[in-house]
């Protein structure tokens, strides 16, 4: 499972620290036309010497296509067949791959038989609850998952992400105005030192954030509050992945300057 971490800017606004997200390859399975979480022609050895040859260098791809295609896919009788190799480039038309050319014998009235495919992949199914501009990091609310050996379709499990919620208080406005106005300010020196520090914390699948730590502070007195404070947040968003909750970090800058004291004092 992997590890999502977003950072929030208390002061320029939310950073994301991700790459672009990603187009997802096509799957056609019972003829329906899916969204393919997952790019199989990478787990080809020799996908790299392919690559020049499927579209010629005058073909220019994006951020959103790292890969230089979106490959299609299609499953006939449980086995899974590469069936088409499209460019990301829109400017020319959507060239397409000749795939005779780039396998030769393997390839068979039109198809290729993904014989090097064995990986579980994920089909995203429902609405989308979240969206994480990196790769396939969105989260949906149902998520099949295709599990191939050696190109066999051995099963699809569907996975359930109903039970995940947002939170208003994941929102950098409301975000702000809560850590800022709930500081106990009197407590604090009120010498011209700014302190900043970053904070990390978690929640657990009742939204209740449980897990609090500073990652980078200066002094011990604005390192309490500021975790008192963040402990203090009434919710937080719950994010469940392949049916189960997905504890994730998530990493808070604070400022404690005098504009800040002196705008959010009580």
């Amino acid at each position: 499972m992997s590890r999502l971490l977003l950072c929030f800017s208390l002061l320029l606004g939310a950073v994301k620290i991700f790459a672009t997200a990603q187009i997802p390859d096509i799957l056609i399975y019972r003829g329906d036309t899916l969204s393919l979480y997952a790019n199989p022609l990478e787990l080809l050895p020799n996908v790299d010497s392919l690559r020049d040859k499927m579209f010629g260098p005058k073909v220019v791809g994006s951020t959103a296509c790292w890969r230089g295609y979106q490959a299609e896919w299609t499953v006939v009788n449980q086995e899974l067949f590469l069936t088409a190799i499209y460019s990301c480039s829109y400017k020319n038309d959507r060239p397409k791959a000749d795939l005779k050319q780039l396998f030769g014998k393997k390839c068979k009235e039109g198809k290729v038989r993904a014989d090097w495919v064995t990986a579980k992949m994920i089909v995203p199914k429902g609405k989308r609850l979240y969206y994480v501009h990196m790769g396939y990091e969105s989260l949906y609310e149902f998520e099949n998952e295709f599990q191939f050996k050696k190109g066999k379709l051995l099963q699809v499990t569907i996975y359930d992400n109903s039970k995940s919620r947002r939170s208003i208080y994941s929102q950098d406005s409301v975000l702000k105005k809560f850590i800022y106005s709930h500081i106990n300010w009197e407590i604090l020196p009120k010498d011209s030192t700014v302190a900043k520090l970053i904070v990390q914390f978690s929640a657990n699948e009742k939204g209740v954030i449980d897990q609090v730590k500073v990652m980078w502070g200066n002094r011990p007195i604005f390192d309490q509050e500021a975790i008192r404070v963040v402990h203090a947040i009434p919710e937080w968003d719950v994010f469940y992945r392949r049916g189960k909750h997905e504890r994730s970090a998530w990493s808070l800058p604070i400022h404690f300057s005098p504009e800040n004291r002196k705008k959010y004092t009580q």
